[in-house]
Order: structure tokens, then sequence, then C-alpha cells
């Protein structure tokens, strides 16, 4: 976590910042491991300036804080810095909240510039800090932090890793339990009690969608998930893994019975367009050229392109940078972990998608889902 805040002090030059406000609930949890319950609600505040990080919350908090500071100190490598010495906690309470104690620190550190998250903070509270802190120039900044994220350091690529392994087992262990007559409720249910069973969370709500459902890229099965399974149903599955934090996001299709010609044919060409298209990243440089071509791939076999995105950053949240898609301006870098998820879509019909988390490593993509993709049948 050191190194994540070196990281971001050394950019405050650039920027003509002598520090940076954090109100996104991600990059606190990124920046100082510090969590808080929902990520909703203005739970913490993290000021980071040249020489300090100042964690800002209440006393639900403080304890915990103390605790995992401890543990994480007595288990990490030694460093020059202890943990506790970077990372001060400040007590919000009904004598002294955020306001006093950025008043403080303004005049101790003697700050005149101090960024927000331009793409986080609300108008009303920029408003109240412009008001209540009239000594200080608040810059907004553009992505800073998240932008930062986008590179994965040692630790995240482990827990990934680790949340990808899990993912498969679960799904090993989840398809041969599918019966005739389940319905896509129950199917998600299943993978979210495998997990929890084993102290574990899901990344996101699991999609399942059957048959006519499984067209809608965005099925959202925790609101309908009525649909069952019959003889010969197309079932999508697309699901993620929380460990310690970090998340894994991987999309299957399995079919209960024997599956039509005409879906065969389909569905070899969406594995091999997506086979190819992981390939292309050893040699494509642009995030944008890469979404085309794995487009171009399935729209020349006369196949409908599809509606969302070819792939998506993963990490603490499971939609992150780098963006693959026909806008983005991303390139590729060592230690990105992403997706590559094309699909194809019969409105009313039936659709697939095949996802696998792709980790850059010194610019050669190594797939970390290691599910099969073979007919599942």
């Amino acid at each position: 976590m050191l190194d994540q805040i070196d990281k971001l002090q050394n950019q405050f030059k650039e920027k003509n910042l002598d520090g940076l406000l954090i109100s996104n609930y991600y990059n606190i949890l990124y920046l100082t491991g510090f969590k808080t319950l929902t990520k909703d609600e203005r739970e913490a505040w993290v000021l980071v300036t040249i020489n300090n990080t100042y964690i800002f919350s209440d006393g639900r908090y403080f304890q915990k804080y103390q605790i995992s500071n401890i543990k994480y100190q007595k288990f990490r490598p030694k460093v020059d810095r202890p943990l506790g010495e970077k990372i001060k906690y400040k007590l919000i309470s009904s004598e002294k909240g955020l306001i006093a104690y950025l008043r403080e620190i303004i005049t101790e550190e003697k700050l005149r510039m101090i960024g927000f998250e331009g793409e986080d903070l609300r108008v009303n509270e920029l408003r109240r800090l412009e008001q209540t802190v009239p000594a200080i120039k608040f810059i907004p900044t553009d992505k800073l932090l998240l932008i930062q994220r986008e590179i994965k350091d040692r630790e995240e690529i482990e827990k990934i890793k680790k949340a990808c392994q899990i993912g498969d087992q679960c799904l090993k262990e989840i398809i041969p339990t599918i019966r005739f007559n389940q319905t896509e409720k129950e199917i998600a249910f299943r993978i979210e009690f495998w997990l929890k069973e084993k102290g574990l969370n899901i990344a996101f709500p699991p999609l399942v969608a059957i048959d006519q459902n499984s067209a809608i890229p965005h099925y959202d099965t925790e609101s309908n998930g009525q649909e069952k399974v019959k003889k010969n149903s197309l079932i999508l599955i697309d699901f993620g893994v929380d460990f310690q934090n970090y998340l894994s996001d991987m999309t299957r299709v399995v079919f209960f019975g024997k599956p039509r010609t005409e879906q065969i044919n389909v569905y070899q060409k969406l594995s091999k367009a997506q086979r190819l298209t992981m390939k292309q990243c050893r040699n494509i440089n642009s995030l944008k050229k890469i979404d085309e071509y794995c487009r171009s791939r399935i729209v020349n076999h006369g196949l409908p392109s599809y509606p969302h995105s070819t792939g998506h950053g993963v990490g603490l949240e499971i939609h992150e940078y780098p963006k693959i898609s026909q806008t983005s301006t991303d390139v590729l870098k060592p230690n990105q972990v992403f997706t590559i998820e094309p699909g194809i879509y019969f409105p009313g019909k039936w659709g697939m998608r095949i996802e696998d988390i792709i980790y850059n490593k010194d610019s050669q993509p190594v797939v970390l889902t290691k599910f099969p993709k073979d007919l599942i049948i």
C-alpha cells in the first residue's frame, strides 16, 4: 500500500498539487486497505499530501483500523517507513469533523492546492468545501487513481489469480448439479451458496440466462430468473468471485441436451474469434483495434456484432480500466488485467458469450480463467 501512495505522491508535482482529497470507496481501499460497511455512503475520506496520508472516519471503524494496521505491519516485509507512521487516523465525531481537521492540516503543512476526484465528488460537497475551507484552492482531477489502479502489482495479481481458480472450481462442481425444471434463480443461488459455504463472496449477482433470455446481454437474473431448464436448453452463466476484495469474471455456455447444428456452428465461430483475439493481444497495442479485430472475426462470418464492449479491466471493481471498446483510447501495458468477452445474440431466440480474464504479463497475455471452453453438454 505504501507503493500505491508513493506512486500517487509522485504525480503531485506534475499536476501542481500539494495533496489529493479522496472520496471514492474503492480508491480509499486501494490506497490504505481501509474498508467501510457500504460503498454508497460517505463513511470515510482520505487526504494524501506530499508527506502524509490521513484517514477520516468515525468511531465505528477506529478499532477495526487499529487491528488491521497491526496485522498488516506484522506480516508485511520490513520497510523504511512503518504503515502506522505513513497513515494517520483522524476520528470524526460530533465535536470535530472533516472540515476542522482539513483546516488544521492545511495550516500545519502549508498546503495551497488540493485536488479532488472530479468523477466522484458531488457538487454540493465541493461547494461546502470551498465555502468552509476558503484558504485552499480545490482542483478537479480526472481519473487520477482509476488510471493508476489499471496497472496491478504482484499482490493484486495473485489475488485475482486465486479468485479465478476458485471460480473455475465452482463452475466445475455446479454444472453437474443442473437439473430439468431448475430455474435461473436456483442455479444462481447454488453458485452463491457454494461460495458462501467456503467463506467467500460473489463479485456481482450471478447472471444465469436460459434460452431466449441468453439473447439479452445484461439479463437481470435477480429481478427475473424464472425461466426453467428444458430439454435442449441453452444456459449462459456469467459470474465472478471476490477473494480478499479482488474479483474474477467468467462466462460460459452450457447445453442441457443436444444443441442444434446452428448453435454448434455459431459457438465454434464465437470460440475461435475469442481465442484469436486473445492471441492478438501480443501483436496489437491499441485496445480499440483489439475490439475492431474481434468484431470483424464475427461479422465476416455473417453473424451480428455484439452491443457491448469486447472487454474491460478487472480488479477491486468488476469494471475498471482499461476499456476494450469501439471508443477506447487505452493501450496495452504490462500488468493490466482485463476480460475478452465477445458474444453473438439472436433476440427472442438465444445468445452466447464467452469470457475470460487476461493478465498481460510482460506484454504476453496469460489466461487466468482455466475452465474449459469446449462444448459443455
